[in-house]
């Protein structure tokens, strides 16, 4: 393995269909498609901005990060070096990371300081799972590394399916968003398989599709939080007023 002070970090990545060579323009439905992400961050923004208060900096922070993603992903898939590689994949985890630390604050109540013990552990808990998905595979990592993220999203949306009326909603956008998660996965791996078939690849669909889950996953967080106002639950259990 090459240290990181060796890495060119201008050396050209092949990595999906719709490239056929070194360019700027060689994947432009692949780059456009990541306008998608941009539409999901202003929708949950003026989601946040309806309802009438000061929108606490975590769930700006997250619609950020999905900005971020899409010019991260769109930078990779123009310039397809190794360094925009970093800036697609880089905003990707720390959105993975950020929305499970939310969820157990503004969901579960568990503050702040406790709730960032979640990202060791779901790292944790990603390499050993990937490992497994990996070694079942034969050695074919594809897009194995999503699949953690695939499995915790519907565990958070099926841990709050036997709450109240408010939480259920935002439990069946949680579980929506894992079952449009799992379609967009499997396009995403399918994408060099199809290639052959499909020279434009399967890969922009990946994008718009995420943007709808990013959209969904964030839009439950700004349910609870205009049902439930600016303080989070102390309580184990969730619990939301009736309005």
């Amino acid at each position: 393995m090459r240290e990181v002070d060796d890495v060119d970090w201008t050396d050209q990545i092949d990595s999906y269909c719709e490239r056929t060579g070194p360019g700027l323009l060689a994947e432009p439905v692949n780059a456009v498609s990541n306008l998608a992400f941009l539409v999901a961050a202003f929708a949950v923004w003026r989601s946040l901005q309806r309802a009438g208060r000061p929108i606490p900096a975590s769930l700006r922070a997250l619609v950020a990060l999905v900005a971020v993603i899409g010019l991260g992903s769109g930078a990779f898939h123009t310039f397809a070096t190794v360094w925009a590689s970093a800036a697609d994949v880089l905003p990707i985890s720390a959105f993975m990371v950020f929305y499970l630390v939310c969820y157990l604050h503004w969901f579960w109540g568990v503050r702040w300081g406790w709730a960032w013990w979640s990202v060791p552990a779901f790292v944790l808990f990603s390499l050993t799972v990937t490992t497994l998905v990996t070694v079942t595979l034969g050695g074919q990592r594809g897009s194995t590394g999503y699949v953690p993220a695939l499995a915790v999203l519907a565990g958070a949306g099926v841990a709050l399916l036997n709450s109240d009326r408010t939480l259920r909603r935002c439990a069946y956008l949680l579980v929506g968003a894992a079952g449009l998660f799992t379609v967009s996965l499997a396009l995403r791996t399918l994408d060099e398989p199809l290639c052959a078939a499909l020279p434009l690849g399967t890969h922009f669909l990946w994008h718009v599709l995420n943007a709808m889950v990013l959209y969904l996953v964030c839009q439950a967080l700004v349910l609870r939080w205009s049902r439930l106002g600016d303080t989070p639950p102390s309580r184990s259990v969730p619990h939301s007023p009736e309005r």
